[in-house]
C-alpha cells in the first residue's frame, strides 16, 4: 500500500471539513490497530503494517498542519478586525504614562523622581511600544482600509525578508530554511542533521532519542531531515540502546552491534561480516560449553582489585573518577556503582564519602584558581561544598538559566571528557561542567 498526502494551501471555509475528514480517518486506523490480532514478531513487521504506520504518521502530520493553518487564519482575522482599536488603546496608555511622569516632575523637587522608571515599568512600556509597532497599518495614508488577503500577502512578504539565526552555526537563514524545535532553539538543515545524527556518529547512545534541552525532536521532523540510510542508522542505534544484554561482533575488525533477531540458540551472527559470536561470553562462537577467557578473567580480577563496576547492559568495565554512585554508561544504561543493579533498585548510599570530599575539594580549588586560600578558609569552603553537593545529589540540570557560561581557564566536559578552548557551561546547583553538545543531548 502506498499513499501520500499533498500539502496545499487551504481556504478557511474548507479547513473544518478537511480536519473532520482526517480525524475520522485517524480514528478508523486506530480502531484497526486496537482490533488486529498481531500474530507477527514484534521486531519483524510485515510490509502492510509498515505501510499502515507510515500512513498514520502522514495523517497525523497533515492534521497538525491543518490545525496550525486554522489557528493562523483565526489570529490574522482577529488582528484585521481589532488592530486599529488595539493601536488606539496602546497609544492612549503611552500618552497617559508620559503625562503622569511629567506631572510628577513638575510637582516635586525630589531628585529621585528623575530616576528611570522601575524595571517592571520599563518592560511594560516596551511591550506597549511593541504592540504599537505590531499593529501599525502601513496603508493608513493610502486609504481607509486594506483587504484581509492583501494584508496576509504583505505579512508573508515581510516574513520572507526576515532572517533567522541557527543556534549552532550562527548563520542567518530564511524562515523556510530554519527548523524550530520544541525547546525554542532554531537549526538550519545541515546543523539539525548533524545534531540528530551525533549520537550515531560519535557513538553516544545515552544521547538517544535525539533531543535538545531535554525536549525530544519530533519524529516527523527527523524523518523529513534525514535520508533513508541515515534514518536506518538512527533506528539501529536506538535499538542498540534499548537492548539490555548487548552482543557485539567478536571480529576485532568489525565490532558491530548484533540485534536480537540475529541471535539463535546463543549464537549471534553478524549481519556485516557473518562472524558468529557467543551471546553469553561475547567471544567467538564455540561448540562446547562457554569457556573462561584468560584475558577477560584477568581484566575482571583487576577490576575487582580496583573496585571497578560492570555495566549490566553492555558489560563494559566502568571506573568511577569523581562524583556520586549514579552511573550512566555510554550505552545509556543507568546503574548503581556500588552494587551494579539498575538505578533506583537498591538502597546503597548515594555518595562514597571519600569521593564526596574529593569532589568538594575539586570544585573549591577550581573556583579559586587564581586566589590563594588560607588552609582554614579552604577547609570551610570544602565543608560547605560537601553539604551543597549532598543537597543537590539528584540534580537534573533543568532549564537554561540553571547554567553559567565560563569563558576563562581550561575547559573539559565532565560528561564526555572532551576538551574545549572557548567556553564551558557550569550547572549552578551541582557545579557540573558540560559542553554545549552534552547540555543539549545528555541532560
Amino acid at each position: 500500500m502506498s499513499a501520500t498526502l499533498t500539502v496545499q494551501p487551504a481556504h478557511p471555509a474548507f479547513l473544518e471539513d478537511d480536519i473532520t475528514a482526517l480525524t475520522l480517518q485517524l480514528e478508523e486506523i486506530n480502531y484497526r490497530e486496537e482490533t488486529k490480532k498481531g500474530k507477527h514478531a514484534v521486531d519483524n513487521l510485515p510490509d502492510l503494517e509498515v505501510a499502515y504506520v507510515s500512513y498514520l504518521h502522514e495523517i497525523e502530520a497533515h492534521l497538525a498542519f491543518l490545525k496550525d493553518v486554522k489557528l493562523a487564519h483565526s489570529i490574522a482575522h482577529a488582528v484585521d478586525i481589532d488592530g486599529q482599536a488595539i493601536q488606539e488603546i496602546s497609544r492612549g496608555e503611552v500618552q497617559a504614562q508620559e503625562d503622569r511622569r511629567y506631572a510628577m516632575r513638575i510637582s516635586s523637587d525630589d531628585p529621585e523622581l528623575e530616576a528611570p522608571p522601575p524595571y517592571t515599568e520599563e518592560l511594560r512600556d516596551e511591550f506597549i511600544e511593541d504592540e504599537v509597532t505590531l499593529y501599525e497599518d502601513p496603508a493608513e495614508e493610502a486609504g481607509p482600509s486594506v483587504p484581509y488577503a492583501q494584508r496576509q500577502a504583505e505579512a508573508m512578504g515581510r516574513l520572507s525578508r526576515e532572517a533567522f539565526e541557527c543556534v549552532s552555526c550562527r548563520e542567518d537563514f530564511r524562515w523556510d530554511a530554519i527548523h524550530t524545535l520544541g525547546c525554542g532553539d532554531q537549526y538550519c538543515d545541515s546543523c539539525l542533521r548533524r545534531h540528530i545524527m551525533q549520537p550515531v556518529t560519535e557513538r553516544k547512545l545515552n544521547f538517544l532519542p535525539p533531543r535538545c534541552h531535554g525536549t525530544a525532536v519530533a519524529r516527523g521532523l527527523i524523518e523529513d531531515i534525514l535520508s533513508a540510510s541515515e534514518l536506518g542508522e538512527l533506528d539501529d542505534a536506538q535499538l542498540e540502546k534499548d537492548t539490555e544484554d548487548k552482543t557485539y561482533c567478536s571480529n576485532v575488525d568489525c565490532g558491530k552491534f548484533i540485534a536480537p533477531i540475529y541471535i539463535r540458540a546463543g549464537d549471534a551472527t553478524c549481519p556485516r561480516c557473518d562472524t558468529k559470536t557467543c551471546s553469553l561470553c561475547k567471544n567467538q562462537a564455540h561448540q562446547a560449553e562457554c569457556p573462561e577467557d584468560p584475558e577477560v578473567k584477568a581484566t575482571l580480577d583487576l577490576g575487582e582489585q580496583r573496585h571497578w563496576q560492570r555495566c549490566y547492559s553492555c558489560r563494559a568495565m566502568v571506573e568511577i573518577d569523581w562524583g556520586c554512585n549514579h552511573m550512566t554508561c555510554l550505552c545509556g544504561a543507568q546503574f548503581c556503582y556500588l552494587c551494579g543493579t539498575r538505578w533506583h533498585e537498591c538502597r546503597c548510599a548515594f555518595w562514597i564519602e571519600e569521593n564526596l570530599v574529593h569532589r568538594a575539594e575539586e570544585v573549591v580549588d577550581r573556583a579559586a584558581a587564581n586566589v590563594r586560600l588560607q588552609p582554614a578558609e579552604r577547609q570551610r569552603r570544602v565543608h560547605q561544598m560537601q553539604e551543597e553537593l549532598r543537597d543537590t545529589d539528584e540534580c537534573e540540570h533543568r532549564g537554561r538559566k540553571k547554567f553559567t557560561m565560563i569563558n576563562y581557564g581550561r575547559f573539559q566536559c565532565e560528561m564526555c571528557g572532551t576538551r574545549h578552548r572557548k567556553f564551558i557551561l557550569r550547572c549552578k546547583r551541582c557545579q557540573l561542567d558540560l559542553c554545549a553538545d552534552c547540555r543539549r543531548h545528555g541532560v
